[in-house]
C-alpha cells in the first residue's frame, strides 16, 4: 500500500469485476527489501514487470512551452496531492512571473523585457516555425543565461503583425490548449528536468534517441568527403523514401550500433512506426506520402537499412493498432507521427489540439488492450524547437560524438500501471535515459559513454504498487451508453471522468440519482480497485476508509455507518456503479450541475 494512502472496501454479493488482474501475484513476488533488479529477474525475461515499452516521439516543444505554468493556470484546479515544487515560472496575476531560478524574460534589442505569454488566441494553429538550428540554439541558451531566444528568433525572419518569430518563441500553452497532457501529468509521472541531449533540430535528436550519438555521417553536401562528420542539421538519408540525393543529404550511411541492432541481436522484437511510411514507399507524390518525414526516421540513415536488415522493423503507423489487435506488439515500439500530428509548428495543419489527439488515441488504444497491464509508455520530444525555457541545461562536454549538449528542457512523461501517480521527477534525464531504461530492462549493453553514464528513468516508476485501472482521457468523443438510465457526463474539477471500461457511462437512475462506474471514479481520483480473496473490492485512495455493500443502503466510513442515498449496484455487464452524491459527501467534496454536466469539485 502506498505510504499515507487509505483503503476503501466494497463488499460484493456477486463479483465478476476483475479491475486489477495480477496485483496479488505481483505484490507477492516482490519482497520490499530486495532491489528492483533482483525482484523480477528470476521470473521474467525483463528485469522489471514491463514487457512492452512504447516511446511516443513528438516534435519541437520545450518544457516551459507546455508546462511552464503547471499546475497553475487560468481555470485549472489540480487534484489533491499535486506537487507544488515543479520547476516552472509560476505566474501570478498579470504578466510578470516570479519564483524561478534563471531568466523569466528575454531582452529585446533595446533591453526591454519580453515575457513569456499565453498563446490562447493562436493555440489552435501556429503557421510559423521558429529557429531551432544547432548554432542558433547554442546562441539562444547563451552559456546558460537562457536570454537570447527572443532576439535570435526575431533576427532570423522578418517579423509581421501575426508571426514575429521572436514573440512566438516566448509563447506557451497551458491546460486550456493541451488538457490531455496536463491530465496525464495529474495521473501519471512527469519529468521537469529532462533535456534534449544535443543542440539543434530533429535529426540529431532522433539519432540520440536510438544511438546516443549523431556522428559518422556527412552533414550537407557531396563536397564534404569526411565520412565521420557529425550531423547537426536535417540532411536527407542516403537511401529510401525521399532519400538518395547526396547533394542535399547524407553521402555515407551510418555504421555505429543503435538500440534496434542490440534488440535484434538479443532476439527481442522492436519496430519504428511512422506516419505516411507505406505511402512514401509506394507513391512519393501522393498526399499521404507528404506526411512522412525521412529526417524524422533515424533508422533510414543506417547501413543496415540499405542492407535490408530493418525490413520487418520499419512500419507504417497504421500497423500499430493492427499489431495490437493481432497480439503482435513488439517488446519495444517507437511511434513517430506524420506531419499534421507531430506537434511541429509551421508545417501546415499543426493544430496543437489535434496533435494531442494523436497521442491520446495512441494511448487509449494501448489502455483498452491486454497489453496495458505490462506496458510503459514514454512520451517525449525530439528537441525544444527554439521555444523559450528558463532552466539552464547541464554541460555535457563533449558528448560521445563531440557535439555540444545538453540543450533546453523538453517534456517527458511515463504513462503505465507502474508509473508513479501525480508525480514530478526532478532527476536529470535526456534521450540517453530512455536508452538506459531499455538497456536495463531488456538486458542490453550500453551503446557508448553517453547512455552508459545516463540516469535511468526508474524514479518515475513504482513497481511495488501498480494501478492497473486505465485512465483513458475523455474529451467527450468516447462513445458510451447505458441500459440503466439516461447517460450523463460527470466532470471532476476540469476534466470528464477518465474511462476505464470503454462503452460504459454514468447514468441517472429512476430516482434522479447520478450513478458512476466505480473504476472510472477511482482512477480519476488516483485510486485503485483490487479484488481480495474474501470476494470484496478494495478501493485505495488518499482520503477515507469506506466499505460499500452492493444493494446495501449503508456504507462504513472509518468503521462508522453512513446512510447512502441509494445502494451501489452491479450492471448487467458486470460493472459496479456507486452513487456519486454519497461518494462526494463522504470525501467532503462538492458537486453541482453545469449545463448538461455534473461537476465535482475536490478540496
Amino acid at each position: 500500500m502506498r505510504k499515507g494512502i487509505r483503503t476503501v472496501t466494497l463488499s460484493l454479493t456477486v463479483l465478476s469485476l476483475m479491475a486489477a488482474p495480477f496485483v496479488g501475484k505481483v505484490n507477492a513476488e516482490v519482497p520490499k527489501t530486495a532491489s528492483v533488479e533482483k525482484q523480477f529477474a528470476p521470473e521474467l525475461k525483463t528485469v522489471s514487470p514491463i514487457k512492452h515499452t512504447v516511446v511516443i516521439f513528438q516534435e519541437n516543444r520545450t518544457f516551459d512551452n507546455y508546462f511552464g505554468t503547471y499546475p497553475y493556470a487560468r481555470g485549472f484546479k489540480s487534484l489533491p496531492g499535486t506537487p507544488k515544487d515543479v520547476r516552472n515560472f509560476k505566474y501570478v496575476t498579470g504578466s510578470v512571473p516570479r519564483d524561478v531560478n534563471g531568466n523569466v524574460y528575454n531582452p529585446d534589442s533595446n533591453g526591454n523585457p519580453v515575457y513569456p505569454w499565453h498563446d490562447a488566441g493562436k493555440g489552435e494553429i501556429q503557421e510559423t516555425d521558429v529557429n531551432h538550428g544547432y548554432t542558433a540554439m547554442i546562441s539562444m541558451a547563451d552559456e546558460g543565461k537562457m536570454d537570447k531566444f527572443y532576439q535570435v528568433n526575431h533576427d532570423s525572419g522578418k517579423p509581421t503583425d501575426t508571426n514575429d518569430k521572436g514573440l512566438l518563441s516566448m509563447s506557451y500553452f497551458d491546460y486550456n490548449e493541451i488538457p490531455a497532457y496536463w491530465q496525464y501529468a495529474q495521473h501519471f509521472a512527469m519529468a521537469d528536468n529532462y533535456f534534449q541531449p544535443v543542440y539543434g533540430p530533429s535529426t540529431p535528436g532522433a539519432f540520440y534517441l536510438v544511438a546516443a550519438q549523431s556522428g559518422n555521417g556527412n552533414e550537407t553536401t557531396n563536397t564534404n568527403t569526411n565520412p565521420k562528420a557529425q550531423i547537426t542539421g536535417d540532411p536527407s538519408p542516403k537511401n529510401g523514401p525521399f532519400g538518395g540525393d547526396s547533394t542535399n543529404g547524407l553521402k555515407y550511411n551510418l555504421t555505429y550500433k543503435n538500440i534496434g541492432d542490440e534488440l535484434s541481436a538479443s532476439n527481442q522484437s522492436w519496430a519504428w512506426y511512422a506516419g505516411g511510411w507505406d505511402a512514401a514507399k509506394a507513391d512519393p507524390a501522393s498526399a499521404e506520402a507528404k506526411t512522412y518525414s525521412p529526417h524524422h526516421n533515424p533508422f533510414q540513415y543506417f547501413q543496415n537499412y540499405e542492407d535490408g536488415k530493418y525490413d520487418n522493423n520499419l512500419k507504417d503507423y497504421n500497423n500499430f493498432a493492427k499489431d495490437i489487435d493481432n497480439d503482435n506488439l513488439p517488446a519495444v515500439s517507437f511511434i513517430k507521427a506524420g506531419y499534421g500530428d507531430d506537434e511541429h509548428p509551421g508545417t501546415g495543419n499543426q493544430s496543437t489540439p489535434s496533435a494531442e489527439e494523436f497521442t491520446v488515441n495512441t494511448i487509449n488504444k494501448i489502455m483498452s488492450s491486454p497489453y496495458w497491464k505490462d506496458t510503459a509508455i514514454i512520451v517525449t520530444y525530439d528537441e525544444g524547437g527554439g521555444f523559450f525555457d528558463h532552466i539552464a541545461p547541464p554541460t555535457v562536454n563533449p558528448n560521445a560524438d563531440g557535439l555540444k549538449g545538453d540543450g533546453p528542457r523538453i517534456p517527458a512523461m511515463v504513462i503505465s500501471p507502474y508509473a508513479k501517480e501525480n508525480y514530478v521527477s526532478h532527476v536529470q534525464y535526456d534521450h540517453a535515459s530512455v536508452l538506459k531504461f531499455l538497456e536495463w530492462n531488456y538486458g542490453l549493453p550500453a551503446l557508448n559513454s553517453k547512455d552508459a553514464n545516463a540516469n535511468n528513468m526508474l524514479d518515475m516508476f513504482d513497481f511495488e504498487h501498480p494501478n492497473f485501472l486505465p485512465y483513458m482521457f475523455n474529451d467527450g468523443d468516447l462513445t458510451a451508453k447505458s441500459s440503466n438510465g439516461p447517460v450523463v457526463e460527470v466532470q471532476l474539477n476540469n476534466a470528464l471522468l477518465g474511462v476505464s471500461h470503454p462503452g460504459e457511462a454514468s447514468f441517472v437512475d429512476k430516482k434522479g440519482n447520478v450513478m458512476v462506474p466505480l473504476d472510472d471514479f477511482a482512477r480519476s481520483i488516483n485510486g485503485s480497485v483490487t479484488q481480495t480473496k474474501e470476494n470484496r473490492l478494495v478501493l485505495t485512495t488518499n482520503q477515507k476508509d469506506i466499505e460499500w455493500k452492493v444493494q446495501g443502503s449503508t456504507a462504513f466510513v472509518d468503521n462508522k455507518p453512513v446512510h447512502l442515498i441509494t445502494p451501489a449496484i452491479k450492471s448487467e455487464t458486470g460493472i459496479t456503479y456507486i452513487p456519486l452524491k454519497s461518494a462526494v459527501d463522504i470525501l467532503g467534496w462538492s458537486m453541482e450541475k453545469q449545463g448538461n454536466n455534473i461537476v465535482v469539485n475536490s478540496k
